[in-house]
């Protein structure tokens, strides 16, 4: 009833996107405007978005909202994220749709006062939130990174599965990982029935003795034409620029290599469990510690002096020798001499060098300036007008853009080809995001991405695994994470990165304890390409001959 009610208001019977000439620097591919008229028309705005990454599955899903509000058939919109993502979520929406969502934390929450809410799912299910977020009876949910929802048994799903909004769209490129199951647990919150009771999906889909390979496979495959869409790459007449990937490797001076051997074992001396542990109040600030010794002194010396002031059982003595050291050799950093060199032979081209830290951030400008070129700056403590004219400096003119992780997210600066990764952040996540802001679909140019590292830090074995053993920098921005998502850990990647540096006695069994996680990584990445082969013929997809 709901279905023809639809049709019959003529909401998703639509020939054209009235919504396309209000958006702001989006640029608009053929596969996404067939994707958001196929929601619209086809599938009655509930559909599961399964494009291949890197294919704009969060424009597609954009669309979909503005043109809803735009014609009067919602008023209220719940997005769901991973709470790392409500931010560029809510810049991208409000940049390129003009849509003015608020990201809902806290105990009090936004459900019910703001008609446009972005939220984690965690968030919103808790039990301190979700009757209140039923309550708002949202009539458009959104669901990114949907495959947290493929075990019916979570409280995610059962959440998902209770709101029952009028409208839902469930973003993932792996609808199935592990288990046919999963797909249909995925269909039956779009669409409840489309493939039958799990009794009836399991006689009539599953093979029996391989949960991940079904028969039948073209009747399932025209069944799930009714709740899915996927795109491949293949099935685009896109071209992706290629990216190729330098690593600099950084001469450390006697005195920077020594040192970081003696912060470096105060460290791990100060984290390892079995020494009853003085550093344990101090853990993340002795993360944070060794990540800045591989990204400038500078960094280094200030968490060094904040830790001698409020020690808590660490070797007062020792830190403040270390950072009488950190002094003197960050008055002439080769690694600063190794950028200048490269931003040199660049001829004048625009670059984009990334940091994970101000104080290194405040190093850069000053060489930078010092050597005779003004570059534009870019930080999370900037307002948002300061923001936006140092980006347009930089657009306009300026050839160096020095940013913080916080760099031009949502935003479009494929006018620049050139990536430098200053320091090498231990999450593969946050280095193709940093990738992502120039390479991505749109991009005219070959993608140069320049890796500054020094051999024997906790970085080169970061790089190491990523470059040479899962190779990292040949994926689409957006696969990594898939591959993320098939390695089975508790924790986080840089935990465990970190564990494995701190625990180790010396370079020889460091050498063995990174060379079993990046075996783990590899054969992570043999499990994505499986999945990716076997949903590329199981799913639906768009004929090259019939695209938009």
């Amino acid at each position: 009833m709901r279905a023809e009610a639809e049709r019959w208001a003529g909401w998703a019977g639509t020939a054209r996107l009235i919504s396309l000439d209000s958006l702001r620097g989006v640029e608009r591919f053929p596969h996404q405007i067939k994707a958001c008229l196929k929601v619209m028309r086809d599938l009655n705005g509930r559909a599961i978005l399964a494009d291949e990454v890197g294919l704009g599955k969060t424009i597609e899903a954009g669309i979909v909202l503005k043109e809803y509000l735009l014609r009067g058939a919602v008023r209220t919109i719940l997005v769901l994220v991973p709470a790392s993502l409500c931010e560029q979520w809510r810049a991208e929406l409000w940049e390129k749709f003009e849509l003015d969502f608020v990201v809902s934390r806290g105990p009090a929450g936004q459900w019910g006062r703001h008609p446009l809410v972005i939220s984690s799912l965690e968030t919103a299910r808790h039990e301190r939130h979700r009757r209140r977020v039923r309550g708002a009876n949202y009539d458009l949910v959104v669901v990114d990174e949907a495959h947290r929802l493929r075990n019916h048994l979570t409280l995610g799903w059962k959440f998902i599965n209770d709101l029952n909004p009028r409208y839902l769209l469930l973003l993932t490129a792996t609808p199935v990982q592990n288990d046919m199951r999963e797909l249909y647990n995925l269909s039956t919150l779009v669409r409840p029935g489309t493939v039958g009771t799990f009794s009836q999906f399991r006689r009539d889909f599953l093979s029996g003795h391989d949960k991940r390979s079904p028969r039948n496979t073209p009747r399932l495959r025209t069944l799930l034409e009714s709740v899915m869409i996927r795109t491949r790459r293949a099935d685009t007449d896109l071209t992706f620029a290629p990216r190729k990937v330098e690593t600099l490797w950084v001469s450390q001076s006697p005195a920077e290599r020594l040192l970081y051997q003696q912060v470096s074992d105060f460290v791990a001396e100060s984290v390892r469990a079995d020494s009853g542990g003085p550093g344990r109040p101090h853990y993340f600030t002795l993360m944070v510690l060794q990540k800045e010794m591989g990204s400038s002194w500078a960094a280094a010396r200030s968490t060094m002096e904040r830790l001698a002031q409020h020690p808590d059982g660490l070797e007062t003595r020792r830190l403040k020798a270390l950072t009488a050291r950190a002094a003197e050799v960050s008055r002439s950093p080769s690694k600063i001499r190794s950028l200048l060199r490269s931003v040199a032979g660049m001829g004048g081209e625009k670059c984009i060098i990334f940091t994970q830290f101000r104080a290194t951030q405040d190093t850069i400008v000053e060489a930078l300036r010092e050597s005779g070129i003004e570059p534009a700056v870019f930080h999370g403590e900037m307002g948002w007008r300061e923001k936006e004219e140092s980006l347009e400096n930089f657009r306009a003119g300026l050839q160096v853009l020095v940013s913080t992780e916080a760099g031009g997210e949502g935003r479009n600066l494929q006018f620049c080809r050139i990536v430098v990764n200053y320091d090498l952040p231990w999450n593969p996540m946050r280095i193709e995001q940093r990738i992502g802001r120039v390479h991505r679909l749109g991009q005219e140019h070959p993608v140069r991405v320049i890796n500054l590292a020094a051999r024997g830090t906790i970085e080169a074995y970061v790089l190491e695994i990523l470059d040479r053993k899962i190779r990292m920098f040949e994926l689409v921005v957006g696969e990594m994470e898939e591959i993320l998502g098939t390695w089975q850990q508790h924790g986080s990647f840089e935990d465990e990165v970190f564990r494995r540096w701190v625990e180790s006695s010396g370079p020889r069994m460091r050498k063995r304890r990174f060379a079993e996680l990046a075996q783990h990584l590899v054969v992570a990445r043999r499990l994505y390409q499986k999945q990716k082969e076997r949903q590329n013929w199981l799913f639906p997809v768009v004929p090259k001959e019939d695209k938009a």
